[in-house]
């Protein structure tokens, strides 16, 4: 019997669920199952030997086979029109400009990006194919959590909690103004403030301390949405009407 990754239904790359669109599976039988450093052991081991202990990139192997109805099926046929491997290929292959690729695995992402790949037949019907990746960073995240409030005047202030797993790492925000007024954003000791009209959308990245509109935003972009380990409490005051998103991901080390 071939065994498949336990968290089988939730291998997603670029945003495709693979099972459920081409009904890939990752075989297990190279891969120690969420071993003690959070990832799996095909990732972090070479040679029986641990590696990314000095947060270096790294690279791992992946093997997918086909199932149809829980009965392994074979990788030639035709998908919408074209050989399926084609397809496969094209959905691996195809990426973005910048080369950077979003692996969602064992409820961990990845960045990554494929550097080889190599196909097997044992029989008409049994074959695998086995894509290699490098890591594009050292560390492993969560998919990205979203939260979302609406502040207004009879509500303010407001306070949202929210929860890092991992290493310090930074909010994106993005507010929409709906009644014009100002937004205070307070969090570790520092203040971000926002001066808008009615209609305007504003982003402001901890990370970059990028905005989109400068002139409306004041204060310490890069302090005031830093989250630390734990529970952050952020406080939003205001004397308008905003609805506000919080973007951000978890940032964990893989050992």
């Amino acid at each position: 019997m071939i065994n498949t990754y336990k968290n089988k239904n939730s291998i997603i790359y670029n945003g495709r669920n693979l099972s459920q669109l081409y009904d890939l599976y990752v075989v297990d039988e190279d891969i120690e199952l969420e071993s003690g450093l959070g990832v799996t052991q095909s990732v972090n081991q070479s040679n029986g030997a641990l590696i990314n202990l000095e947060k270096e990139n790294f690279t791992f192997s992946l093997k997918f086979i086909r199932k149809i109805n829980r009965k392994v099926a074979s990788l030639d046929g035709i998908y919408l029109g074209r050989p399926f491997m084609e397809e496969v290929t094209r959905v691996f292959y195809n990426t973005s400009k910048d080369g950077i690729n979003i692996l969602e695995i064992g409820g961990k992402a990845y960045y990554v990006s494929p550097t080889s790949g190599s196909l097997k037949r044992y029989s008409r019907s049994v074959s695998e194919f086995t894509i290699e990746f490098e890591s594009l960073s050292p560390y492993c995240y969560s998919p990205i959590m979203i939260n979302s409030i609406r502040v207004l005047s009879d509500n303010s202030p407001k306070e949202i909690s929210i929860t890092n797993r991992g290493n310090d790492t930074y909010l994106e925000l993005e507010v929409e103004c709906v009644s014009p007024g100002t937004l205070t954003l307070n969090n570790n000791g520092e203040e971000l403030v926002i001066n808008a009209n009615a209609g305007d959308v504003i982003k402001v990245d901890g990370d970059t301390a990028e905005a989109s509109n400068y002139g409306k935003v004041a204060g310490n972009i890069r302090d005031s949405l830093m989250l630390v380990y734990g529970a952050n409490n952020i406080t939003l005051t205001t004397d308008g009407d905003f609805k506000v998103v919080f973007r951000h991901q978890c940032e964990m080390n893989l050992c």
